[in-house]
């Protein structure tokens, strides 16, 4: 029988060592290209993000993806290799929107009574909706061909309606036509008929919005304690 001394054991096969020195070069050389692709890749998109929402903001509330390859100069297939469609795309200004509105929402409210807090914070509003007005327009528009931007404008009325009863006493809130009252008046959809159809400036339908609020809530001073 042998003995594995009969047989000492082999270096590493010269070769061998030379192809994989050759393979570590050539990946090092290659992760700067790809790392730089990466990174105009990052760039192109949110190039493309940031092209659609100028062009909501303008005033084109429904923007083809055509619009958006000219304004951004970059080719429509472009714009399709980063979003598989104009939903995609919808979606990924929506987190944007959600991101900016985020501070506004977390805004205290240090009025002495819960009638004064609930006038204070449709100051809060009136600034949320003059800067997403747009978006929910272009949202509106498109709604019935997502069932992203449907849902995503069914969280936001139950995120305003949330933050409504949040302010109210619970003998208030129990109040459903009042509720629902307060509501409509403080929405999104009222904002944009003040702003829009009525031409009213951002001071003057922050100002409608006050005098609603306090005349649905005249005859309630004594139903709750502040």
């Amino acid at each position: 029988m042998q003995s594995m001394r009969d047989h000492p054991e082999e270096g590493p096969d010269p070769s061998e060592a030379t192809e994989s020195a050759s393979q570590a070069r050539g990946l090092a050389g290659e992760r700067p290209q790809l790392d730089g692709r990466l990174k105009r890749s990052v760039v192109t998109r949110n190039k493309i993000v940031e092209t659609l929402t100028t062009l909501i903001l303008e005033g084109h509330t429904s923007p083809t993806a055509e619009q958006v390859a000219l304004r951004a100069q970059v080719g429509l297939r472009t714009v399709f290799r980063h979003f598989d469609n104009m939903d995609a795309l919808y979606r990924e200004i929506s987190f944007d929107v959600d991101a900016q509105i985020q501070p506004l929402l977390q805004a205290r409210l240090d009025a002495p009574t819960w009638q004064a807090r609930v006038l204070q914070s449709i100051a809060v509003r009136s600034e949320i909706y003059d800067r997403t007005a747009a978006m929910h327009v272009a949202a509106q528009v498109h709604r019935h061909e997502s069932v992203y931007l449907a849902q995503n404008l069914m969280e936001s009325a139950r995120l305003q309606r949330d933050l409504l009863q949040r302010l109210l006493p619970p003998d208030v809130a129990r109040n459903a036509p009042l509720l629902d009252a307060l509501d409509l008046v403080l929405s999104f959809e009222s904002w944009i008929r003040l702003r829009r159809e009525q031409g009213l400036a951002a001071s003057q339908a922050t100002a409608v919005m006050q005098l609603t609020v306090k005349a649905l809530l005249a005859d309630l001073t004594d139903l709750a304690a502040p």
